[in-house]
């Protein structure tokens, strides 16, 4: 009698001992599941988001080169030569006299 109690209390030692293994598989698998998941939004996100930052770069690049053309263009543009040419092609002429010099700034002050 004492014995088939022993064995019982036992059977249910391993009982509960099962039960809490059966407890922490489905924890942990489910954890693992979770975190599974959370890895593939990470991870979905991210790619999103560096395929708009290559898009985003070529941007740049396209808008940097036609940045570098303006400027090598006002460069070309606004040079003393080009002024000149296109000031003889408009019909301008050089100045053969010189300005009217400034008179004495106290002479003004009368």
């Amino acid at each position: 009698m004492i014995e088939q109690e022993v064995q019982k209390c036992v059977f249910m030692n391993d009982y509960k001992t099962k039960n809490y293994y059966k407890y922490f598989c489905v924890l942990c698998f489910s954890l693992f599941i979770g975190c599974l998941v959370f890895q593939m939004h990470v991870s979905n996100s991210t790619a999103l988001k560096g395929k708009d930052f290559q898009e985003l770069f070529s941007i740049k690049e396209t808008l940097q080169k036609e940045i570098a053309y303006l400027k090598f263009e006002e460069s070309t543009l606004s040079s003393l030569t080009y002024v000149e040419q296109q000031a003889y092609e408009k019909g301008f002429i050089e100045m053969q006299d010189s300005l009217l010099s400034i008179q004495d700034p106290a002479l003004a002050s009368r």
